[in-house]
């Protein structure tokens, strides 16, 4: 009995290993073709900027290879459909699913290992999402405003007319925000009364942040209080602390797109926003949306399997039809329902999950149905 059970376990080893080994091939041919389109397509529409007279062919190559760990996050859910896709539908065309079957294999120990080369392609995508496309991101915004069109108002370091609410009555403005070297300069930091008519307000060249006292402190200033609304009472100074306690690290008010951005910086410019009374679903759509994508990858493979099941001839122009009009179908509910949370519409978190749970509904009726 107990050699009955070994020799069980060491058959569903090798037939583990063997579908493991069929995943890959579709995986990577998929990811070739998606890749070599994305980025044939990015750098001909950059190559328009050649009759500018700064860009440089070699500039253009750069940029795109700067951006092509973004757009490989986005090609890899669907090179994993196809993959799964075309495994499932070779060993159907091939006879070696009912051979499966027939020996006592389930449809789901045959997906087992197709789902854990998903799984392992999902955790591989978040984690090239969370930490190498942000900052090569950032590089090739930087490349493409110094290299290849120029723009004299660019800077990596620097945010330019910044408003941001400090408190429930106080709004902070300021020409030029560098958080990274704590100085803000040409700022204005009004605060009004209950009826939001300016009650006083600091004017000051630059604010500089003391590590010290753990404040912002104005330089070459003016504080005015408005007595009424034809006279002020104005005291100059040369150096005041100000209100504002906010650690630099604390706050967040580059311009960067949230879709940029990693689920830790996203997760710092919502705090600041709750902080400050800012609106924050936007931010907050997106970084649950960033959270479910590994689950958005394994649902949207599973609804592709079974399909697979049905495809009794061998084609990989049926896969890759297939695969698109899942992928391309999962992706515009996506969008929509994300565009509706961040407009404020929904809840961020239903707007950012709901269509995992939609689709693993689908999914779950879906195995029911076909007895999987």
């Amino acid at each position: 009995m107990v050699l009955v059970e070994k020799e069980v376990k060491h058959l569903m080893s090798r037939m583990f290993r063997y579908i493991s080994k069929k995943f890959w091939g579709p995986f990577f041919f998929a990811m070739g073709v998606f890749a070599a389109l994305v980025v044939l397509g990015d750098t001909f529409e950059k190559l328009k900027t050649l009759n500018n007279g700064y860009s440089t062919l070699s500039a253009i190559l750069t940029y795109s290879m700067l951006t092509f760990p973004s757009w490989l996050t986005t090609i890899m859910p669907v090179a994993c459909l196809l993959g799964a896709i075309s495994v499932i539908s070779e060993m159907v065309s091939s006879g070696e699913w009912t051979a499966c079957i027939a020996s006592g294999f389930s449809p789901r120990q045959l997906f087992k290992p197709v789902v854990v080369c998903i799984i392992l392609v999902a955790v591989l995508t978040l984690g090239i999402q969370e930490f190498i496309v942000p900052p090569l991101n950032a590089k090739a915004e930087s490349w493409y405003y110094t290299k290849i069109s120029p723009d004299e108002s660019f800077s990596t370091d620097s945010e330019t007319d910044v408003a941001m609410k400090i408190a429930g009555n106080q709004m902070l403005f300021a020409k030029r925000v560098d958080l990274g070297s704590g100085i803000m300069e040409d700022v204005s930091l009004d605060t009004y009364d209950s009826l939001w008519n300016i009650a006083s307000q600091y004017v000051a060249k630059r604010m500089v942040w003391d590590e010290n006292s753990h404040s912002w402190v104005f330089e070459q200033g003016t504080h005015r209080t408005f007595v009424d609304e034809l006279d002020t009472d104005d005291q100059h100074f040369d150096r005041m602390e100000s209100p504002v306690e906010m650690n630099p690290d604390d706050m967040s008010v580059n311009r960067t797109e949230n879709k940029l951005l990693s689920i830790r910086a996203l997760t710092k410019r919502i705090h600041f926003f709750k902080r400050t009374g800012l609106a924050s679903y936007a931010a907050e759509t997106e970084r649950q949306a960033k959270l479910a994508t590994p689950f958005v990858t394994l649902i949207m493979c599973l609804l592709g399997m079974p399909f697979a099941i049905s495809l009794r001839r061998k084609s990989k122009i049926l896969n890759i039809i297939a695969s698109m009009v899942i992928a391309f179908t999962f992706w515009w509910l996506i969008s929509m329902i994300t565009s509706i949370g961040e407009n404020g519409y929904i809840n961020p978190f239903l707007a950012g999950w709901g269509p995992v749970l939609i689709f693993a509904t689908v999914v779950f009726f879906e195995f029911k149905w076909l007895k999987l």
